[in-house]
């Protein structure tokens, strides 16, 4: 449960120090703070798919005697495949920092933290991969001013941060629209399924026993 910003500890700085830290203000231990990363076994078949598809678009686009119009096509997925090869890379690089007090995000192209108190945006979207939509990811936006920190469903550690931006999209009094409300109780009645069969394998194991 997200401490309310009553709660805050004292995070104000003498004049010339170095700017606060938003995820360990004055008091708050290494222990306080949780890393969140995206697993590695997620993100290696990711890379390889992209690389696979740049080396054969490449190698279409440049062949002498193919028809024009297959090579620009080949060139232009080429370039997809570029794009989604950075991108994979730069999230697979980036690395999450979470306490009760705030949250941070460090990448290859720089970083941006502000302090849950700050929090004046929470949207939650979900995309499918198939169109019964069974199957895909939850996308978390949280912002804070010009500050915003994208983190999807694959994080190792992405229900930790949903709680507690939840909290404090409640603390902070934040309207969320009816595509993140939706999204919450699929969340919540996910979650609950899961309890529901885990409760269901412990008393099966207990009667047999």
């Amino acid at each position: 449960m997200a401490i309310s910003p009553q709660e805050q500890p004292d995070n104000e700085q003498p004049v010339g120090s170095e700017a606060r830290d938003p995820v360990k203000p004055a008091g708050v231990g290494d222990s306080d703070v949780q890393m969140m990363a995206y697993p590695a076994h997620l993100m290696a078949p990711d890379l390889a798919k992209s690389v696979v598809g740049l080396l054969i678009c490449g190698v279409i686009a440049f062949i002498p005697d193919m028809l024009e119009i297959i090579q620009w096509t080949a060139a232009g997925l080429a370039l997809l495949f570029i794009f989604y090869f950075a991108r994979t890379l730069i999230r697979f690089q980036s690395k999450i920092f979470v306490s009760e007090y705030g949250i941070r995000l460090s990448t290859i192209r720089g970083g941006t933290a502000f302090a849950w108190p700050e929090l004046s945006k929470f949207r939650l979207r979900y995309f499918s991969t198939k169109r019964d939509g069974n199957k895909g990811w939850f996308e978390l936006s949280l912002q804070a001013g010009d500050a915003k920190i994208v983190a999807e469903s694959t994080l190792d550690g992405f229900d930790d941060l949903l709680d507690i931006s939840r909290d404090w999209a409640k603390d902070n009094q934040i309207l969320v629209d009816d595509v993140t409300r939706t999204n919450l109780m699929r969340m919540d009645e996910a979650e609950t399924l899961v309890q529901a069969a885990a409760s269901e394998r412990t008393q099966g194991g207990a009667k047999r026993t």
